[in-house]
Order: structure tokens, then C-alpha cells, then sequence
């Protein structure tokens, strides 16, 4: 094991990899809370806000995950009344629709990912927000190693709050990676 030199100089590694992994924690714990299903059941229900219609075999690539198992969670979904499924342009494709239970559903996951957040930079004056801000957009930015790291990266996002794809960082970044 290779000992760090001087372990302060990674003082902000740490407590920056701490903050990440206390976000991810509690807002996975609130989407599955708010959802009753753990699993991939939020960030599906997610996808289907963003884009309805979208078919089982999108979904499946989005979510890096085989279509099987996503026919699985969207069952459970199914069975909780959150989403309804009909046929898309052939017989074998199935478009998905959230149901006004899932459309509210999926409101609350993003209102406590929401108040989780606001609270953790709710002590920020308006202009530490704006830098943080500018920090964590290129900070995304530069976690993106391919144009499909995109939507695991903004799975819980409200994508209205970034407009258009233009004005996303995660966006952006994935279509400089398409060049």
C-alpha cells in the first residue's frame, strides 16, 4: 500500500469523497423511501418523467443495465400503479408512460433530492454559490470519459433546472466527447 506522503495535502480529496458519499447515501435512501422500492426503481421513474414514451430497450441502455432486469423493475413499477406500459411502432417494443401515481412519485424523489441539497448549501452566501457552482460544473465535466456517462450522472436530476442541453455541463461534456 503506497502511504501518502503528506496526507493533508489530500485534505480536500477527503472531505470532498466524504460529501459524495453522504449525498449519495441519503438522497438514494429518500428516492427509495418516497418510491418503496430500492434498486433502480427512482432513477426509472426519473427517465420516464424526461422522456415519456421512452421505450423498455432505451431505458435499458440508459440505465447500463440488461433488459431483463429493467422489464423486472418496471413491473414492480407496474404493480405499484407508477407506470403503464403500451405498444410502441412494432409489436416488440413497449413505450412506458408514468401514471399520474408515478408522475407524483417521481415529483417527490426530486423534491427531497431537492431539500437535501438546498439544505447542505444552505449556509453559502450568493456568491460561494455562484463559484461553487462554476467549480462543480467543470468538476462534472471532467468526470466524463464518454458521451454515455451522461445519464448516470444526471439519473435524479430535474432537467428543466439546466434548460436546454446547451446550458447542461453534463451535456456539454458528453458532446465534446462525441467529437
Amino acid at each position: 500500500m503506497n502511504a501518502i506522503q503528506n496526507p493533508k495535502e489530500y485534505r480536500l480529496e477527503n472531505i470532498l469523497g466524504a460529501l459524495a458519499l453522504t449525498l449519495a447515501d441519503r438522497i438514494t435512501a429518500e428516492a427509495e423511501t418516497v418510491t418503496g422500492i430500492g434498486g433502480i426503481g427512482a432513477s426509472i421513474l426519473i427517465a420516464i418523467r424526461s422522456d415519456p414514451g421512452i421505450l423498455i430497450e432505451h431505458l435499458a441502455g440508459q440505465q447500463n443495465k440488461s433488459q431483463s432486469t429493467i422489464v423486472r423493475a418496471v413491473q414492480q413499477l407496474e404493480q405499484r400503479n407508477l407506470v403503464s406500459k403500451s405498444a410502441g411502432t412494432d409489436r416488440r417494443t413497449m413505450k412506458l408512460m408514468l401514471t399520474d401515481a408515478g408522475m407524483s412519485c417521481a415529483d417527490s424523489i426530486l423534491n427531497a433530492r431537492e431539500s437535501l441539497l438546498t439544505k447542505t448549501l444552505k449556509r453559502l452566501t450568493g456568491t460561494q454559490r455562484s463559484e461553487l457552482e462554476q467549480i462543480v460544473e467543470k468538476m462534472l465535466v471532467n468526470l466524463i470519459d464518454h458521451p454515455k456517462d451522461a445519464f448516470p450522472m444526471c439519473r435524479l436530476c430535474r432537467e428543466e433546472c439546466c434548460g436546454d442541453d446547451l446550458d447542461c455541463p453534463v451535456e456539454r461534456g458528453a458532446a465534446a466527447k462525441e467529437r
